[in-house]
């Protein structure tokens, strides 16, 4: 297939955003393309980079193979490169017979599990960081705890001048909108929309439609194959599963704020009326709040601790199964679905 079907990042770089989000279809080249990116910053400036993953496993799996697709195409033909423990490097192909051949690094590989191990080292040349499949498949496992802050923090260590130099690319396929970035930083892909940007542009969303990929893609024996699937509805129409409009429903006027529950998928605030029966789980807060929490690390005097079996958390789950609960947002329901999901 044509390189030029694949993802190009000149557009998203024009935003000059810090973090830069790219949620696309699985197969148009995200990761290739931050890959090249970074070896020509390498090349042509001297800097380097950081490639990111969850936990060390998975970080195995792609440091084995990662220069792999780059020299496949020979984009480079003039330089050799090589992964050395958690490391990368490049040296000119001229130096091929030399015995005293120079390799210079290129780029680090990381954790982000093991972020905290970074604290004390520094990386003065680092200018991108690839954070490669940040939202997670489903069933395969499990986000960090407070996840969102521990990728800031490690952010912070990269990036101790504070001056902009470093920028983030956040790669993945659209999977689920209830990840614990979107959750964080609020962000809402909405129908027909490609590009968001948040924070005074901080944050840049791309959520690309690709329709030539597509096209092609559905005349290969596996397009044809799995063509108005589920699957294919988010791998290659890059949409998100979780993000649409069921059981979504404004507050009402006469309901009634009973409780703030506080999870490991969020807080959310949960409010009856009384009169049609119904529940409404909302994402905003009021400013007075009766806080139930499930986390035991944040218990406080002004909370109440709650478990899975606690009377209250039993009648919400009668209630969802009885219809009778609506939510203010797609991410709301995810959460307050996971809750249960996860019991």
């Amino acid at each position: 297939m044509a390189k030029s079907k694949y993802y190009n990042y000149n557009k998203v770089c024009s935003y000059n955003a810090i973090y830069n989000l790219i949620a696309g279809g699985r197969g148009i080249g995200k990761t290739f393309g931050a890959k090249e990116k970074a070896i020509v910053n390498a090349i042509k400036k001297g800097e380097q980079f950081i490639y990111l993953r969850r936990y060390k496993t998975e970080l195995q799996a792609a440091v084995d193979t990662f220069f792999a697709d780059i020299v496949a195409r020979n984009l480079f033909p003039e330089w050799d490169f090589k992964v050395h423990g958690k490391q990368a490097f490049m040296s000119p192909i001229h130096m091929r017979d030399d015995k005293k051949r120079q390799w210079t690094l290129i780029g680090y590989f990381i954790a982000l599990s093991t972020a905290q191990n970074q604290k004390s080292v520094a990386f003065p040349l680092v200018t991108m960081i690839i954070y490669d499949e940040f939202i997670i498949e489903k069933n395969t496992m499990h986000y960090l705890p407070n996840e969102a802050t521990v990728f800031n923090n490690f952010y912070s260590t990269v990036n101790r001048d504070d001056n902009g130099r470093v920028k983030v690319f956040f790669l993945a396929n659209s999977v689920s909108i209830t990840n614990p970035y979107f959750v964080e930083w609020r962000i809402e892909p909405k129908a027909g929309e490609e590009w968001l940007r948040l924070f005074d542009g901080f944050i840049v969303c791309h959520f690309p439609k690709s329709e030539e990929f597509n096209s092609e893609f559905y005349k290969t024996r596996f397009g044809k194959f799995i063509e108005g699937s589920e699957y294919a509805n988010y791998a290659v129409e890059n949409n998100f599963a979780d993000n649409h409009d069921g059981l979504l429903e404004r507050k009402t006027s006469r309901a009634t704020y009973l409780m703030t529950l506080e999870s490991r998928y969020g807080t959310l605030s949960i409010w009856h009326d009384v009169t049609n029966g119904k529940y409404y789980v909302q994402d905003s807060l009021p400013k007075r709040q009766n806080i139930y929490t499930m986390l035991l690390e944040r218990m406080q005097e002004d909370k109440t601790f709650i478990t899975y079996n606690n009377r209250i958390l039993q009648n919400l789950r009668t209630a969802f199964a009885g219809d009778k609960m609506r939510f203010d947002k797609a991410a709301t329901r995810q959460n307050f679905f996971d809750i249960f999901r996860n019991a």
